[in-house]
């Protein structure tokens, strides 16, 4: 019942009629204090009829029953649109800094810090009559006692959820400064968020709903995977200023927070450890990606990759950095995370040769490493690039420690070797006789 009567408000909402939209959303609430959703939209539309006071009331006490039952992000949305209403709210702010203890409790390395205890219900929420039957002043009060009335149903288990996406690695304050700087925004489906190809300048955290992953393959676009609340993308493009390699798209109705380089280089200003939060979180999550896809990792059991992951330092390379040059050893191996690496050798007729281009898990250097002889091609990055690095002596252990690497690096070594040959194989030369030019028979016209 409480789906049906939320469509009912979305479209009364499409027709701008704020009124009864409102009656709606907040009957639905009074039959289902849960209905979590209805009472944020109702808090719109009593903002939308010009009662900010009232609906920042409504927002608060939304973000409190979001906040009991675990769903952070959600709650963290109903917080910021409060606090676009009312930027100095100490209510919302309190109820933010809740979410954030409950956040950093789970996270590495912090300490416990005891939250401030929740604020007292502003009203019962006993209202008998149908909300759909009211209108004018009426309506709006009633439906207020509904809306900031205390959402009655169990508390979630604290540990049923994951923890919040990368806010709880930040402090409280730059938590709340970014908060009200960054942009909540609801998207219908079938919209590009993230385009592959074009340069990204924001990361993207998905609060509710669901997107799809694509990325075009031979002309065609493959479906690399699906997203849904929690899920965060755009970063690594924000970090390396590598345009993301997939597509991200809304598949229904989805809320989303956007976080801009803009935003992150304000709240940098005034708390410059946010810059090396975002990058550590952009690191581990890198690192996620690069056991779950790089075929290096593939030839270890899942439970062993971690392990592995260990022994590689992370090494940022500048456009024009030179990863290993012709003729010279390599230092250790690379191994791409995020950006692109161009292979090129010397054309003995003069030239350079480009031999391909090195992506996310790929690796450059085992050649030399593999086989004790300088580098047979130069490898340099295109633009600002994210590696794994493997020392020399490090890697030497490795190959020795996991026999199955050892195969893979030699069979993809033997693979480039003869790549490479191909590609500065000289054009085969025309066969003489065909050079030879028949004379025409004497009196041909």
């Amino acid at each position: 019942m409480s789906e049906s009567l939320r469509e009912l408000g979305m479209d009364l909402i499409e027709e701008r009629q704020f009124e009864r939209a409102l009656a709606v959303f907040a009957e639905s609430v009074r039959r289902r204090s849960a209905d979590h959703r209805s009472r944020m939209l109702a808090a719109r539309c009593l903002a939308e009829l010009g009662e900010r006071e009232r609906a920042v009331t409504a927002y608060h006490a939304c973000a409190e029953g979001l906040l009991r039952r675990d769903y952070l992000l959600s709650a963290m949305a109903a917080c910021k649109l409060g606090l676009e209403l009312a930027p100095q709210e100490r209510r919302i702010r309190d109820t933010l800094v809740r979410i954030h203890a409950r956040a950093s409790r789970n996270a590495p390395g912090r300490a416990s810090v005891p939250p401030p205890l929740p604020p007292d219900p502003l009203y019962e929420g006993k209202v008998e009559a149908d909300l759909l039957e009211l209108q004018g002043e009426e309506l709006i009060a009633r439906a207020l006692e509904v809306l900031a009335a205390p959402d009655t149903g169990g508390a979630a288990d604290p540990n049923a959820r994951p923890p919040l996406p990368l806010f709880a690695n930040l402090e409280r304050d730059p938590f709340l400064d970014l908060v009200q700087r960054m942009t909540w925004k609801s998207v219908p489906p079938g919209v590009v968020i993230s385009q592959e190809g074009e340069t990204g300048d924001s990361l993207h955290v998905i609060v509710a709903g669901k997107a799809e992953v694509t990325r075009l393959v031979n002309g065609e676009r493959k479906t690399l995977g699906r997203l849904g609340g929690g899920s965060i993308f755009g970063e690594l493009s924000l970090i390396t200023g590598t345009p993301p390699t997939a597509s991200v798209s809304t598949t229904v109705d989805t809320e989303v927070f956007e976080i801009r380089r803009e935003h992150l280089n304000t709240v940098a200003r005034s708390f410059p450890s946010v810059p090396q939060v975002l990058a550590e979180f952009s690191q581990q999550r890198m690192a996620r990606n690069m056991m779950a896809t790089s075929p290096m990792f593939q030839q270890l059991p899942e439970s062993e990759r971690a392990a592995l992951l260990g022994r590689f330092t992370f090494k940022a390379l500048q456009p024009r950095d030179k990863a290993l040059t012709e003729g010279e050893p390599a230092q250790g191996l690379f191994l791409v995370l995020a950006g692109e690496l161009v292979v090129q050798k010397e054309d003995p007729a003069g030239g350079v040769v480009s031999l391909g281009v090195l992506r996310e898990g790929e690796v450059a250097g085992e050649i030399s490493l593999m086989t004790g002889s300088p580098a047979t091609a130069t490898v340099v990055s295109t633009r600002k690039t994210a590696t794994a690095f493997m020392e020399r002596a490090a890697f030497g252990e490795l190959v020795k420690e996991y026999p199955s690497i050892k195969t893979y690096l030699e069979h993809l070594s033997e693979q480039r070797q003869k790549q490479t040959a191909e590609a500065l194989r000289p054009a085969e030369i025309i066969d003489a006789d065909e050079l030879v030019i028949v004379a025409e028979p004497a009196g041909a016209a």
